[in-house]
């Protein structure tokens, strides 16, 4: 990833969405997750969901806090706790992330350079 910069950036190079809008977007995606799995469509569920996992796993300090404040419920989920269970998942996440990672669907090239797995 390091080659690409930060996750933010692969997206908004890749032309999928406004640097401003990217909290939105991970929103949108997520709930297109949702929907794609309420259909029973197991392929897209899983490769939303590991975008959307990529992406949290990406975000910025900043956009974390902006997730925090769309997703809060206050005073039963102040601000601060859903910021505070976002870095918490942030971090299984990272833990976990073998287990998930090919739900991509992303040819990853091997070591001469050709695209595998």
């Amino acid at each position: 990833m390091e080659a690409w910069g930060s996750l933010e950036g692969w997206f908004v190079r890749m032309g999928q969405v406004a640097e401003q809008d990217f909290v939105k977007f991970h929103l949108r995606e997520a709930l297109r997750g949702a929907a794609a799995e309420a259909d029973g469509d197991e392929d897209l569920s899983r490769r939303l969901r590991a975008e959307a996992r990529l992406r949290l796993i990406g975000m910025s300090d900043e956009q974390l806090r902006e997730l925090a404040k769309q997703t809060s419920c206050p005073p039963k989920m102040p601000v601060e706790l859903a910021y505070k269970r976002h870095k918490q998942a942030i971090e299984e996440l990272e833990a976990t992330i073998s287990e998930w990672i090919n739900d991509l669907k992303i040819p990853i090239p091997d070591s001469e350079g050709r695209n595998g797995r």
